[in-house]
Order: C-alpha cells, then sequence, then structure tokens
C-alpha cells in the first residue's frame, strides 16, 4: 500500500504547519518540484483568486491532492478516495483553511502592498 497520509498526519498538519506535508506542499507551490513554470502559474492563479475563498479552496484541494498523488506516485483520485475515506470531514475543511492561507502566502506581498 501506498504511504498516503493517514487520518492522523492530517489533523497534526492543520496544526503545525511545519509537518512533513504541509512544508512540502509549500515547496510543490513555489515551484521546487516542477520548477518555474509551474511556480508562475500558481502566482497566477493565486493572484487572480486571492480573494475568492471558494476557488482558492479549489485550488488547494486539487494541488494538495497532485502533490500528493506525485510523491506516492499513484493517481489523483487514489488520493481523492483516500483522504475522504479516512479523514474527518471537519478536518479536511480546516486543512482546506490552512493550506488557501499557504497558498495565498505565496503572493501576500504583492496582493497586501507589504514591503
Amino acid at each position: 500500500m501506498r504511504d498516503l497520509p493517514t487520518a492522523e498526519q492530517i489533523r497534526e498538519s492543520v496544526t503545525d504547519c511545519n509537518t512533513w506535508h504541509r512544508r512540502f506542499f509549500r515547496c510543490w507551490i513555489d515551484g521546487s518540484y516542477l520548477g518555474e513554470a509551474h511556480y508562475k502559474s500558481n502566482r497566477i492563479d493565486a493572484r487572480k483568486y486571492y480573494h475568492n475563498d471558494s476557488v482558492l479552496r479549489a485550488c488547494a484541494i486539487n494541488w494538495f491532492c497532485d502533490f500528493i498523488a506525485h510523491e506516492e506516485s499513484c493517481s489523483v483520485r487514489t488520493v481523492q478516495r483516500h483522504m475522504v475515506d479516512t479523514v474527518p470531514r471537519d478536518v479536511l475543511e480546516a486543512l482546506n483553511v490552512e493550506l488557501i492561507e499557504d497558498i495565498r502566502d505565496l503572493v501576500r506581498d504583492d496582493m497586501e502592498g507589504v514591503a
């Protein structure tokens, strides 16, 4: 069986941004895995939808599942099924909130004019 995240690992990732899954998800979205084109594409989407929670939620879910599928050499669908089947819905929703903030952090300085 693949080493897909357990419910406890996901629960921990909600409260600790330094867990393996959260830390490497940020590497995924910043282009460290797939390069500059991936980074630029993610930045475009993050900037475009910065103030739209529902679209960023969809991005967070899709990008996190893409990241886990890439890491575990499985299909995105396998990751999606696993997450829904093993992680309580409230934990998944709490994770989504944190992943959205990770995405926003990618462009926060640009969007909020912070030097």
